[in-house]
């Protein structure tokens, strides 16, 4: 019986925790007063296409090539995640529960 009351205590106290981080998350698409939220939109993507326009030269505008773009990326999280993935390999190869002879 105490177990399920602390089970359910843990619940309300984590629902009282996350109910008013949920509501500040949707703050951000309530537009101003007077506007839509629309128009903000409207104006920042016709300034894109203007830019485009006006710049044939740049591209996409997506770094592919740049140590800051696609592949800056790609390396970055190749070392991190592989990093982490011979870490649980070299742990695992050496652990309690290792086939023995084999590690």
């Amino acid at each position: 019986m105490s177990e399920k009351k602390t089970i359910i205590a843990a619940g309300v106290i984590l629902s009282i925790l996350i109910l008013p981080s949920a509501s500040l998350a949707s703050a951000q698409y309530i537009p101003h007063q007077g506007q839509t939220g629309l128009d903000d939109i409207l104006k920042l993507s016709q300034e894109r296409v203007r830019i485009a326009s006006e710049n044939p030269h740049t591209g996409s505008g997506t770094p592919m090539f740049a140590v800051d773009g696609v592949f800056g990326a790609l390396l970055l999280s190749t070392g991190v995640f592989g990093g982490i993935a011979s870490a649980f390999f070299v742990k695992g190869r050496k652990g309690k529960y290792a086939a023995m002879g084999r590690g």
